[in-house]
């Protein structure tokens, strides 16, 4: 099939669904689908980046192995939601993967 066909298909897909949705809602969205839906970013980072921090791949399986990053990430969520500086955040997450990977390996 035609990569050009491909995307213009997801885009009427996308542009439907879109319009569906405001020519039915008209107004306000009902307070219970606000509250969901603003659970919805954090969900979806939490899916992003939870695997890469817990699993590891052994052959064709995946398991629950903690490596440095685990620490790396629970460092940066702690700097990031106590300072808030993107710089430091970054930096201090590094130092810790770093860190960790240095006393896991020996």
């Amino acid at each position: 099939m035609n990569i050009y066909v491909t995307i213009l298909g997801m885009v009427l897909v996308t542009y439907a669904a879109r319009v569906a949705a405001l020519l039915l809602l008209r107004g306000e969205l009902p307070a219970w689908l606000n509250r969901w839906l603003k659970l919805v970013p954090i969900a979806v980072f939490t899916a992003l980046i939870l695997p890469p921090l817990l699993l590891r791949e052994l052959g064709d399986a995946r398991v629950l192995a903690l490596g440095p990053a685990l620490p790396a990430g629970l460092v940066g969520a702690l700097v990031a939601w106590r300072w808030g500086n993107l710089l430091l955040t970054i930096g201090a997450g590094m130092l810790a993967f770093w860190l960790a990977r240095l006393l896991i390996s020996g």
